[in-house]
């Protein structure tokens, strides 16, 4: 099933986000990096950012996406500033871009995020591709091919 077009630009409400010394000790800690100033976050740690209240679940719900057909397909990250602890985050995320390959068996939704900071700016953009996959749109597709 295609995702309808009309979800095009459908934006998540912003939302804040509290970076701790704790949340950022934590992270360190499960991506093995033990080194680096303690009260700065390692540039992946805005991955944690912008997934921060379910938001990536939020948005592909809110697409009407089946999640168990979906998979995380691309990430890229554009790092402007850094997290510090005590920062509170602004995070924006949108749907930028929907495309499909393959008659519909794949579906692909960009959402692209912003991570700001009232008083430095922006400090990072990330774009995520996610496919969600359609084997009854190939099936179909393939069906009509034979016919």
């Amino acid at each position: 099933m295609a995702i309808d077009r009309r979800h095009l630009g459908y934006a998540l409400p912003p939302f804040t986000v509290e970076v701790t010394p704790a949340r950022i000790a934590l992270f360190r800690k499960a991506i093995g990096a033990d080194a680096g100033a303690p009260d700065v976050a390692p540039p992946t740690f805005m991955k944690a950012v912008e997934g921060e209240q379910n938001s990536s679940r939020r948005i592909l719900e809110a697409l009407g996406v089946d999640l168990k057909r979906v998979l995380h397909a691309e990430q890229q990250f554009d790092y402007l500033g850094p997290i510090r602890a005590g920062d509170t985050l602004a995070v924006q995320r949108t749907v930028t871009d929907l495309y499909d390959k393959k008659n519909g068996a794949m579906d692909f939704i960009v959402i692209e995020s912003t991570v700001s900071h009232a008083e430095r700016g922006l400090l990072g953009r990330s774009r995520q591709v996610v496919l969600v996959r359609n084997p009854q749109a190939r099936a179909g597709a393939e069906t009509g091919a034979a016919a």
